[in-house]
């Protein structure tokens, strides 16, 4: 998992991280031996928001040059919450996008994402952020 921005997106990490180790999944420190790679991205201010796009791009780069060019590509926090629709528009290489309201689920996920099944989420469901 590549963990970016504020302490609630480190919070929200360690919520997703238990939530695969409660599903019997490993965690490797080696994102290059993950089966899938996790962005857990921030959209506070337009630097957040670069770099979050910045570790998308290249994590789907070191995908196709890796051991794992099969390896999945899930993208979490605040800027796939705020930005679903966009995203999903303008990063089809990406295998999911989910909500802040999906944390808990992050093990259950990951299964269905590696099957190949299709993941809702990353809507906005009443959430506002600053300046909406």
């Amino acid at each position: 998992m590549i963990s970016l921005g504020c302490a609630k997106n480190l919070v929200d990490a360690e919520i997703m991280l238990g939530s695969v180790l409660e599903r019997g999944m490993q965690i490797t420190p080696d994102a290059g031996e993950a089966d899938v790679l996790v962005v857990n991205t921030c959209a506070f201010i337009d630097s957040a928001k670069e770099e979050s796009i910045e570790a998308i791009l290249e994590a789907h780069q070191a995908r196709g040059l890796g051991k794992r060019p099969n390896q999945k590509l899930i993208v979490s926090g605040c800027m796939s919450q705020r930005f679903a629709a966009e995203l999903r528009a303008s990063m089809p290489e990406v295998d999911a996008f989910i909500g802040l309201d999906q944390v808990r689920e992050l093990g259950a996920i990951v299964e269905r994402v590696v099957v190949g099944d299709a993941v809702p989420g990353g809507e906005k469901h009443g959430y506002r952020a600053a300046g909406d």
